[in-house]
């Protein structure tokens, strides 16, 4: 790798970091969750998205994979979530033996305040852009996502975000 391109990737991964870093925070996420007036832990706000993205419902396991949760930590998360009304078990069409959690109506309305949120976030940070600029961003962060992310051969996919989330913005 010749220099110019090794400080492109070097700059390219140190504003990663700091985005991954402030984006994950708990301070972070406690904020965007109060201003949306949602009661909810950063990790069950992770599990309201990967249902969101999901369509709606996914299984246990796929939830304790995504949010790299151990399953008793995964039950007692869709517990809470339960007891909040923001999830509810439904039957497998695909596997009778085995359950989906599914949002709820009211699941459903936090999820896509949360996506507001997160929009009007962005929406604020390229307000001063051209549009062609916000597109090129757009396009190359989903393929920039969509490969970084590419699955091992036989590993469970973990880049379905990005396709579901380009093609909701399309």
């Amino acid at each position: 790798m010749d220099a110019p391109t090794l400080a492109l990737h070097r700059t390219t991964l140190t504003a990663l970091t700091a985005l991954m870093s402030q984006w994950s925070s708990l301070e972070f996420q406690r904020r965007i969750t109060a201003e949306c007036g949602v009661s909810l832990d950063p990790v069950g706000v992770r599990a309201l998205y990967v249902l969101g993205i999901a369509g709606g419902a996914e299984r246990p396991s796929v939830i304790a994979d995504d949010l790299h949760l151990t399953r008793p930590s995964t039950s007692k998360l869709i517990a809470r979530l339960t007891a909040a009304g923001l999830v509810e078990r439904t039957p497998d069409s695909s596997d009778g033996r085995s359950a989906r959690i599914a949002l709820t109506a009211d699941g459903r309305r936090t999820y896509e305040q949360l996506v507001s949120a997160g929009v009007a976030m962005l929406a604020d940070a390229t307000s001063d852009w051209e549009a062609e600029d916000v597109r090129t961003l757009s396009t190359l962060l989903v393929r920039f996502t969509d490969a970084l992310l590419a699955p091992a051969e036989g590993a469970p996919s973990v880049g379905r975000m990005t396709s579901a989330t380009s093609e909701s913005a399309h």
